[in-house]
Parts: structure tokens; C-alpha cells; sequence
């Protein structure tokens, strides 16, 4: 295997029935922002050209996270995608401009612990789904009576992706889980396996050719806590490492030649370079 960098190193293990692969990326291994100019330049009102707005990034969260979540939407492709954005439910609705009335509300969520320095621990599973309810305006009836409901919004490109990003990370720490299905005709079954009553079981869910992708950040990296990429499958798959493989590569590359980066447009080319997948990986 090619020399990886830290952030996209994935550890495989088989757990509960099934595959998993997991990048940690703790205070010492998650880059820090790299192209100067988004600490030194003022980014524009103009959604298009502000690399928050465009890709959540900015001097805070570098494009490392961003390199993470290209990594889980390659992987996904030629599947049916739906993800919850932990908490911020209705912050993501309204990015996704969705109705709060019209979201796929489900009462469980998955959880790994990003306080937690090991995976094995931080990876607690299903737990039941919490909602932001604001203090200051104070909740509507609405927003009181749902508190206990995720929401369960379908992905159909990178952008949505990228919005519900802007929607959790608010925060110190945030969480999207993603689902990826083979068969867009277990959607339905899939939001009504997570309303249900009792306890979900993951294995259960997952039919061959699915993929399972958690998300769980720290945005501002203590001694401790950990950053997890967490991927589960029902079967083996190597698509994993090679597109590991692929971002550690240009990422490095985009590391090399951030210097020579001027203006954001020149940022948007080199990052959209940097985002897009290998030509040579399948959908399988």
C-alpha cells in the first residue's frame, strides 16, 4: 500500500456481524487549515465564492474534513444515500430549504463518542434521536413536541452532503450518519426500521452491497478526544484503502502546491481538484 497520510490510515476489524474500517485522526493527526489565504484573506458575502459557504471549510476546519466526506460520498456512489445530521435537525432543513413538517423524522441515531480516545469504546451504536429545541426565541410546540425525533434526509449529490456539514458544526464536536443503499426500494423500510420502538440492529440493516459511513468530528482537537471515519459493510470490500489511497495522494499534492494558490477562485480549483474521485474505482 502507498504511503497514507494519518488522517486516512484505516484500521479493518470484523465486529458484530460485520466489516468495519475506521480512520482516527486525533490533535496530532487531523491537518490543520493549509492554504494561508483563508486566515489572511476576507471570503466574500457571495455564497458561491466563500469556502465556508462552498465546501465548509474555512481556518478552523481545514480541507482535511472536507477530504473525509469526498472519501464517504465516493464510496456511496451508485447507491441510494440518506444521512442524519446529529442535533441540528432542523438547521439542516432549512439549508436543504425542506419544510420542518416535510423532514423523515426517526426516533434513533447513531453515536460514537468522539470524547472517547479508542474506537472500540467511542463506537456506542443506536441511541435514541435528540433535536436542537432553542431556549432564545423559545421552542414552538413544534419544536418541543419532536425533541425526540432525528431527521433522515436523502442525499443526491455532494452539495447536500456538504449542507448538512454546515449545519452541525456549530459546535465543538458533530456527528452525519450516512446510508447507503443498493436497493432504493429499502429506503422506506430503512426510516421505519429507525422510527421503530425497540432497539435497531445495524447487521440487520445492511443487505449485501450496502454501506454504512459515520462522520464523528471534533472541530476544536483537545488532548483526549479523537476524530472517528467509520465505515461498515456487510462484506469485505478493498475499495476502502484504494481511495484512501487516492485522497492521501492528492492531498499531498494539494499540500505542495497551496503556496502558489492567490485568489479564491484558484482556492476552488484546487480543492474541487482535490474532492474529485479517481477515475479508475467502480461502484461495487
Amino acid at each position: 500500500m502507498a504511503h497514507l497520510e494519518p488522517f486516512l490510515r484505516f484500521v479493518h476489524e470484523r465486529r458484530d456481524g460485520l466489516h468495519c474500517y475506521v480512520a482516527r485522526a486525533d490533535e496530532t493527526d487531523m491537518p490543520g487549515p493549509v492554504w494561508p489565504g483563508l486566515w489572511e484573506q476576507d471570503y466574500s458575502d457571495d455564497a458561491g465564492l466563500n469556502p465556508w459557504c462552498r465546501y465548509a471549510i474555512n481556518n478552523a476546519d481545514g480541507e482535511a474534513l472536507a477530504v473525509w466526506r469526498a472519501l464517504a460520498w465516493e464510496l456511496t456512489a451508485g447507491r441510494s444515500r440518506s444521512a442524519i445530521p446529529t442535533y441540528y435537525r432542523d438547521e439542516a432543513a432549512q439549508l436543504r430549504e425542506v419544510g420542518r413538517e416535510a423532514v423523515q423524522l426517526v426516533r434513533w441515531e447513531y453515536e460514537v463518542d468522539v470524547e472517547q480516545p479508542e474506537w472500540l469504546t467511542a463506537d456506542i451504536g443506536f441511541v435514541p434521536a435528540r433535536a436542537c429545541v432553542p431556549l432564545w426565541p423559545a421552542a414552538d410546540p413544534w419544536q418541543r413536541e419532536h425533541a425526540g425525533f432525528a431527521g433522515l434526509f436523502a442525499l443526491a449529490s455532494f452539495r447536500h452532503l456538504t449542507d448538512l456539514a454546515l449545519a452541525v458544526a456549530g459546535d465543538a464536536t458533530s456527528e452525519i450518519t450516512l446510508f447507503a443503499l443498493r436497493d432504493p426500494g429499502r429506503t422506506r423500510l430503512l426510516a421505519s426500521t429507525l422510527n421503530q420502538a425497540h432497539h435497531p440492529d445495524l447487521a440487520e440493516i445492511l443487505q449485501p452491497g450496502d454501506i454504512f459511513v459515520d462522520l464523528a468530528v471534533v472541530h476544536d482537537l483537545v488532548p483526549g478526544g479523537a476524530s472517528y471515519l467509520t465505515i461498515k459493510t456487510p462484506e469485505a470490500t478493498d475499495k476502502v484503502d484504494h481511495l484512501a489511497e487516492h485522497f492521501s495522494e492528492t492531498f499531498r499534492r494539494y499540500t505542495n502546491t497551496a503556496g502558489q494558490v492567490h485568489t479564491f477562485d484558484e482556492f476552488h480549483s484546487a480543492i474541487d481538484a482535490l474532492l474529485a474521485p479517481p477515475r479508475s474505482i467502480g461502484t461495487s
